[in-house]
């Protein structure tokens, strides 16, 4: 692995939480499905609460004066466009974080209310699509572990240029 997409520790500690949340959540979504539809929905629903405190305190640290981009070189415009592009995914990724949690929650109460009705074969509600929730989840999720690598490639150009490696 290229030093320049390895993590520094100080940069490994800062983005833990959000790593965590987000291995969490692939457990999670890697569960099996049928007959365990309720369990299943209720252990996304938690993970992703967990991805969305994790992704909040990370959005703060991004912009917070001594936080991850803090060492960002904001006197060069393009790393500076850069890191402000980050930092606004961040914004984006809890809304998706926010909306995937409210739909699985919705599918959790949809099987909820299916075990205490009779069980009819025509006029039901609509059906819950597991492997959709499952595949935008992995998308929120890959884009997320993404950008995570692109705010440390960037710290790590930053620094290179800064001390004259990249000379």
């Amino acid at each position: 692995m290229s030093l320049i997409t390895k993590p520094s520790h100080s940069l490994q500690n800062k983005n833990e939480p959000l790593t965590q949340a987000l291995d969490r959540t692939i457990q999670a979504l890697a569960a099996e499905v049928p007959g365990q539809e309720r369990r299943w929905a209720e252990s996304v629903a938690e993970a992703l609460a967990c991805l969305d405190t994790a992704l909040r305190q990370h959005r703060a640290d991004a912009k917070s004066v001594d936080g991850l981009l803090a060492e960002v070189d904001e006197t060069r415009p393009t790393l500076a466009r850069q890191a402000n592009a980050l930092r606004s995914d961040h914004d984006e990724f809890l809304k998706q974080v926010v909306s995937l949690r409210d739909e699985v929650l919705r599918a959790r109460e949809a099987f909820e209310r299916s075990a205490n009705l009779p069980r009819k074969t025509e006029g039901a509600g609509g059906v819950v699509d597991f492997g959709a929730i499952r595949q935008q989840a992995e998308k929120v999720v890959t884009a997320l572990k993404e950008n995570m690598e692109a705010e440390t490639k960037l710290v790590m150009e930053s620094l290179s240029t800064d001390i004259g490696v990249g000379d």
